[in-house]
């Protein structure tokens, strides 16, 4: 059997929304003073695509049925392999908590919104989550686990203060912690944080190109509710959009609950299809991706496409 690297969207198709500080390539060879990310390898004869399915007004639709759904490899139709609805897939959920100086103010609405979020999202025995910490350093604070008490015991222990170094939180999350055998888990990322980032060694992209090889799906929640730095709510929007998930920019605190019921109802109905790609060489090209749906005014919000190269 042919095995390759399948990897998403990448960061390259996106730069150009990326303000210019953190524009790079979509894979940038790590400085010298890092080791090389490890070679990810998955099988090329599937690919996989999570989606949610939405109205023109952005309302969840549930109900899809397999022939409701086309899907296109590089604007190719394919034949679909497998359909799942409802959220079928166990999720892996990584919730990454800025703790930096700059949220002290909004930090205890966050923790207990987090909290709410992790007990009404998380199926015991099915889904797991992970709490992830973040200043001037990141800091795995609790594992994966479905034990709601040592997850909320995490979060509650966490302490606002120092810098912030969103991006290689991103980065070692995705590369350490996401990156799976198989394929038959739903990657989330769920990030809080004004978007600001004066720490990290690794750049934007770097940290979006690793998210997506992971197969992450980021939401992105800001408390920056100044406004001050459109450049840093752009790019958490980047993050967003580039993975298929969604960003959030709340004016109050006490809206956190809300939006994280929003997202706890959306990945309890996303839809999973599966594919064996037409005339596949792994020859390093893009394959954009296309989910359409055959019921009127009715969208896919998915990733965008992936790279396929060789394993060496």
């Amino acid at each position: 059997m042919l095995r390759t690297a399948v990897l998403p969207a990448c960061a390259v198709l996106f730069l150009a929304s990326l303000p210019a500080a953190a524009q790079g390539t979509a894979a940038p060879p790590a400085p010298a003073q890092r080791q090389s990310p490890t070679t990810i390898v998955k099988n090329v004869n599937e690919v996989n695509i999570v989606f949610s399915a939405l109205d023109k007004h952005h309302h969840i639709i549930t109900g899809l049925r397999r022939d409701q759904i086309e899907v296109f490899d590089s604007k190719r139709p394919q034949v679909i392999t497998r359909f799942l609805s409802e959220g079928d897939l166990p999720l892996r959920i990584a919730l990454l908590i800025d703790t930096s100086t700059s949220v002290r103010g909004r930090f205890k609405f966050e923790q207990e919104a987090a909290i709410e979020f992790i007990e009404s999202v998380l199926r015991q025995g099915t889904d797991k989550a992970m709490v992830v910490a973040f200043d001037s350093n990141f800091q795995v604070v609790q594992d994966f686990t479905d034990n709601e008490e040592a997850l909320a015991q995490a979060i509650n222990s966490l302490r606002a203060g120092g810098g912030t170094a969103l991006y290689d939180a991103i980065y070692y999350t995705a590369r350490q912690k996401l990156f799976h055998d198989g394929s038959d888990l739903r990657n989330v990322m769920v990030v809080i944080s004004d978007g600001d980032d004066d720490q990290s060694r690794y750049s934007a992209s770097e940290a979006l190109a690793m998210a997506q090889q992971a197969g992450a799906i980021i939401y992105t929640i800001s408390t920056d509710q100044t406004g001050s730095d459109p450049e840093d709510d752009k790019l958490m929007k980047t993050f967003a959009d580039a993975t298929g998930g969604r960003s959030f920019f709340p004016f109050e605190a006490p809206e956190l609950g809300h939006i994280f019921a929003s997202i706890t109802n959306e990945l309890r109905h996303q839809y999973v299809v599966s594919y064996e790609p037409n005339d596949f060489t792994a020859n390093g090209a893009f394959h954009p991706i296309e989910v359409k749906i055959l019921v009127k005014n009715v969208i896919a919000r998915t990733r965008r496409g992936y790279y396929a190269t060789q394993n060496p």
